[in-house]
């Protein structure tokens, strides 16, 4: 295991240390939830919940409960002061060989930050993943968490990606004339069935980088006849509706559109792709189309889930009144040998 950097005080120990489910689980849980509060996702917030029951749990169930139940969810370091973690970082294996780790929950309790704790954190988890002959360290950060990111710089971490949500506060909204922007573009639904065009402008959008950090999977884009039968009946009962636009170029699709909204969730949902040797030529046009489907739905906002990268379909985004809600960059660092000897 690990070579412990542990200075021991007659009372209780200090320093960095690997985290143990049975003694670090409920304040961990507090920590990240102190550190990242409104920024987690839903997945975040189970987990901080499934953190809390366990650790509550654990006196009834017994310590082994707690661990098997956490050991590829919550292992990684602490840092300790005076037997009280406040520092953290989670690490987790990316893929089943163990080649790629994914480091992640990255916190310093506010009043500890700034003192090369986390520094510390993360060169630890770099050490072990090269103790377990791991080749790539991942990890994920605010793109405008300037401080972080020069962190994770300073210890050798590249981009890969962007990704993030932006969010409109309603369709009903928009001034009519931010709605035509697609005059002299021809745009055709787009059907259900035609999921293979879909998925090869996929592939032709996506960065190489992307790609290799999470491969497309095929079976997302087929859509099935339960869901093409739920999606009619959707649209028949008018709970919701299903729309998806279009660019062709003979049966080569260069943009699309695909919007979802009605009463299910409370928020709409808009998708954007474009072909790169199509950008900056169509995304206000399809856009525009995306809104227009959604005119008629209930008030409620837009959310974009959309490729930070592609910044003439953010800057087309933005035009219309959508903001940022959350954009994360991924960070890859390649891992060696060396790295294991500190």
């Amino acid at each position: 295991m690990a070579a412990f950097s542990l200075a021991r005080t007659e009372t209780a120990p200090t320093g960095l240390c690997p985290f143990d489910a049975r003694r670090h689980m409920r304040q961990v849980a507090d920590l990240i939830a102190e550190a990242f509060g409104s920024d987690l996702d839903g997945s975040g917030q189970g987990m901080i919940h499934d953190m809390r029951l366990a650790a509550w749990l654990s006196p009834f169930l017994g310590s082994l409960a707690s661990l098997a139940f956490f050991d590829d969810v919550v292992s990684g370091f602490v840092w300790l002061e005076r037997g009280q973690v406040i520092g953290n970082v989670t690490l987790q294996r990316a893929d089943y060989g163990g080649m790629r780790w994914r480091i992640s929950n990255v916190a310093v309790a506010a009043e500890h930050r700034n003192h090369g704790i986390g520094r510390a954190l993360v060169q630890e988890t770099l050490r072990e993943i090269a103790r377990q002959s791991g080749a790539w360290a991942i990890l994920q950060v605010k793109a405008d968490n300037r401080g972080a990111r020069h962190l994770y710089e300073q210890l050798g971490f590249t981009a890969v990606c962007q990704e993030g949500t932006w969010k409109l506060p309603s369709a009903r909204a928009m001034p009519a004339h931010l709605l035509e922007h697609d005059a002299g573009v021809e745009l055709r639904p787009v059907a259900p069935a035609a999921w293979r065009p879909r998925l090869e402008l996929a592939r032709a959008a996506r960065a190489d980088l992307a790609e290799w950090l999470i491969p497309l999977d095929e079976g997302a884009f087929e859509i099935t006849l339960e869901q093409r039968l739920g999606e009619w009946l959707g649209r028949l009962s008018g709970i919701y509706t299903v729309q998806r636009w279009g660019a062709w170029e003979g049966d080569r699709l260069l943009g699309l559109v695909e919007t979802k909204g009605g009463w299910l969730n409370d928020y709409h949902r808009l998708r954007l792709m474009v072909h790169p040797r199509a950008r900056g030529q169509l995304e206000a046009a399809l856009v525009a189309r995306g809104l227009r489907s959604l005119a008629d739905a209930p008030m409620q906002p837009v959310i974009a889930e959309h490729d930070g990268d592609h910044v003439a379909g953010v800057t087309a985004l933005e035009a219309v009144g959508f903001r940022p809600q959350r954009v994360l960059l991924t960070m890859r660092r390649q891992v060696t040998g060396k790295d294991a000897k500190g």
